[in-house]
């Protein structure tokens, strides 16, 4: 099933890359920021240089540019692997029930079928493309966070990390039951 899944993004290896790269350089960047500005508010103010101050302003101003830039492909070219791997889905989703034979018909809800070529596979495209940068940037967040956090300061690190295993079993209980409370809502809309 997920061999199938990834087969998907095939034809779109190199939007893939795009997006999974621009996602990742972000999340770099964006774990680098506070460890930048905590060396430009300890080292480099009290220093009095204006000059260095103006130029790492400006380096700083230029990284959260590149940011933003990279957010902006992320978000366009992302939603365009989405879409393109939903319309291929649909594509290969509509071509199977033509195949279908009458009887099959006879025997299924229509408001059923139209639900699942419509919303599951927006829900599947909208997967496609958050799925494998939001999964990668979390672990990553989580893991520099942590050796950042462990090299600054090992105490109060190892006490803010001890939450971890809580906070993720509340949004594992959480998630599901939002998970249940959408697919029962799902199953009346589509019966």
């Amino acid at each position: 099933m997920i061999r199938r899944f990834f087969a998907y993004y095939k034809p779109y290896k190199r939007l893939f890359a795009v997006d999974f790269g621009s996602a990742v350089i972000s999340g770099m960047l964006e774990l680098g920021f506070p460890i930048v500005v905590l060396l430009f508010i300890d080292n480099l103010l009290p220093s009095g240089n204006w000059t260095s101050i103006a130029w790492a302003s400006a380096g700083l101003a230029a990284l959260y540019f590149l940011n933003t830039g990279l957010m902006a492909v992320v978000t366009y070219w992302g939603h365009m692997l989405g879409v393109n791997i939903e319309t291929d889905m649909r594509r290969n989703a509509f071509d199977h029930l033509q195949k279908l034979s009458f009887g099959f018909y006879d025997n299924q809800k229509t408001g059923h079928l139209v639900g699942r070529l419509t919303k599951d596979l927006e829900e599947i495209g909208e997967v496609a493309h958050h799925g494998p940068e939001d999964v990668f940037i979390a672990v990553m967040t989580v893991i520099g966070a942590a050796v950042l956090m462990l090299s600054v300061n090992a105490q109060l690190a190892l006490i803010t990390l001890a939450i971890l295993p809580f906070t993720g079993w509340l949004t594992t209980k959480y998630g599901g039951r939002m998970t249940q409370t959408w697919r029962d809502l799902f199953s009346r809309v589509g019966a």
